[in-house]
């Protein structure tokens, strides 16, 4: 691969920052729960929820590879809790992020589980404990003929940011006696909380937090991150504890219109911050049919342009981001895209009667 081709990408990326510094995000965090906060397992009316979500971005930069991050889960509540109201779910979820030139992908299996604690005896406000184990797999494509310390380019995760000395790989940077792993696996360990409540018979309010990478896992793909043990952060290759904080706000204004605003927060290992607003409206065509429309703002990053629609039990929603930040003059202010639905499945109980006898009457 060309340096020349390779240029337009390297300052793309060197306009967005760090990347070991961000995690994967999706726009339509809602539509990804499972990647959000292992909380939300669970947390729907039905027997199960089956779920995929996908991301394509930098579609216009050439050079630029493939960077697209496909995720699917399934979750259930499945059992009862210790008391009437109280029930744990369980999830599975899966995620494929691949990026940049050299294709680094990044796999994420994860197993998650919580518990629905109701706070009253109507069950309108409930409190949830989550927590999700996960394996990784990093891999990088190292076919191409041009050797690394000639290039000298970052590698990213999650298929955004980066800089020249990408503390992911482990070594301060590509060039000089900087080994490189091919792939490499760890075990990561998440958990989080989970509030939901009834205001009123109009409204409800739902705020949750999140923190990733508890384990503090060895993430480099080079020398020194084996990610096999966890290390309190010690080295630069070491994935920092994330944060995460978001909310939903749901309003009934009459029987067509219905308004829910959302936020989500999350945190850096550089020290910064990601902040995102989305106003979305909501006009019921039938008893069958909701459209699902709106916009959203990622701090000095990007517009977001949201569209959504439910039909009885499925949910659909698309969004296009529209880069405003430095990188609008490399990506032409093209930013990514993603596609997201999920379908609730309901299996009815049928009633257990006892037969009766009726006698006649005289």
């Amino acid at each position: 691969m060309k340096l020349s081709r390779l240029l337009p990408v390297l300052l793309l990326w060197l306009n967005l920052g760090a990347l070991s510094a961000q995690d994967i995000h999706y726009t339509l965090f809602n539509m990804a729960p499972l990647r959000t906060n292992p909380a939300l397992t669970g947390a729907f009316e039905g027997t199960v929820r089956l779920g995929g979500i996908y991301r394509g971005q930098w579609f216009t930069v050439n050079g630029s590879g493939d960077i697209h991050t496909p995720s699917f889960y399934a979750d259930a509540p499945i059992i009862r809790g210790f008391r009437d109201k109280d029930w744990v779910g369980v999830g599975l979820m899966f995620l494929q992020d691949n990026a940049g030139p050299f294709n680094l992908n990044t796999s994420i299996g994860g197993l998650s589980a919580a518990y629905h604690l109701a706070l009253n005896k109507k069950g309108t406000s409930m409190l949830t404990i989550g927590g999700q184990y996960g394996q990784v797999q990093r891999g990088l494509d190292l076919s191409d003929n041009t050797p690394l310390a000639e290039i000298n380019i970052p590698l990213s995760f999650g298929g955004q940011e980066m800089n020249f000395s990408d503390p992911l790989l482990g070594g301060g940077g590509m060039g000089g006696s900087t080994t490189i792993e091919k792939s490499i696996n760890y075990t990561d360990i998440s958990g989080g909380l989970l509030l939901r409540t009834e205001l009123d018979k109009e409204s409800s309010l739902e705020l949750g937090v999140a923190a990733l990478h508890l384990n503090t896992p060895g993430a480099g793909l080079g020398a020194g991150g084996t990610g096999t043990t966890p290390n309190q952060g010690a080295r630069d290759s070491d994935r920092r504890m994330t944060m995460i904080a978001h909310g939903e706000y749901r309003r009934l204004l009459d029987e067509k219109w219905s308004i829910s605003p959302t936020f989500f927060w999350q945190t850096t290992a550089g020290g910064g911050n990601e902040i995102s607003l989305q106003a979305w409206a909501n006009r019921k065509v039938n008893s069958d049919f909701t459209l699902n429309f709106g916009l959203g703002w990622r701090a000095a990053d990007a517009a977001k342009i949201l569209l959504g629609a439910d039909y009885k039990d499925v949910r659909a929603a698309l969004s296009y981001d529209i880069n405003l930040s430095s990188a609008n003059t490399i990506t032409n202010y093209v930013g990514g895209f993603e596609l997201a639905a999920y379908y609730i499945i309901k299996i009815y109980k049928e009633p257990d009667l006892t037969p009766k006898v009726l006698c006649p009457q005289f």
